[in-house]
């Protein structure tokens, strides 16, 4: 609950959080909330500072434009990989997540079209039957998806591009196009390191 609260921004960073704070937000006992706090202490979410309370860790532009580059790096050869062995499946399964994303563009819900956004991502990684790059990048998973939603909510038009980006990526390896796929998801990431 808490991560979900951070990853929705819905936690003020500016704010001195205490263990007390956060199990009346959400509702829970103190000991469940501690072992929370340093969960999330050792995922970077949150740092703790003895005798002084609990700090939201924002995410410097440096460590987001290094996730930006490791994603760049990875899934560009992901894209090269899976094109040649792309199925009628798997462009159901990315255009149904294109499909979600245009819906929550319309509502203007930046928090499921990064969730959509996301799980398109994950299923591209899982094509890619290597499994240790798909470790390094879900490992990295609530980072990108933190990464995602700064630059979604705070950048007007964001969401129809990513959508645009999103599209070009699909019709490349829907005709199993490799170079394409690839540059087209270098296109992607570029931009988004752009606007990081």
């Amino acid at each position: 609950m808490l991560k979900d609260m951070l990853l929705r921004e819905q936690i003020d960073p500016k704010k001195r959080l205490s263990v007390s704070y956060l199990a009346e937000i959400i509702g829970m006992g103190r000991a469940p909330v501690t072992d929370a706090v340093k969960r999330l202490e050792s995922e970077d979410f949150l740092k703790i500072i003895p005798r002084q309370g609990i700090v939201v860790r924002e995410m410097t532009v440096q460590e987001m434009r290094d996730i930006n580059e490791t994603r760049l790096v990875l899934e560009t050869y992901i894209m090269e990989r899976i094109a040649p062995a792309f199925s009628e499946e798997d462009v159901k399964i990315l255009r149904d997540f294109i499909d979600s994303m245009k819906k929550y563009e319309i509502l203007n819900d930046y928090y499921n079209f990064i969730v959509s956004d996301h799980d398109m991502h994950m299923y591209l990684y899982g094509l890619c039957r290597n499994q240790y790059m798909t470790d390094i990048l879900t490992k990295l998973r609530d980072r990108i998806f933190t990464v995602g939603f700064k630059i979604v909510a705070r950048r007007e038009g964001r969401m129809k591009s990513t959508i645009q980006e999103h599209e070009a990526i699909l019709s490349a390896l829907e005709k199993r196009d490799s170079l394409h796929a690839s540059e087209n998801m270098r296109t992607h990431l570029t931009n988004g390191w752009r606007l990081i």
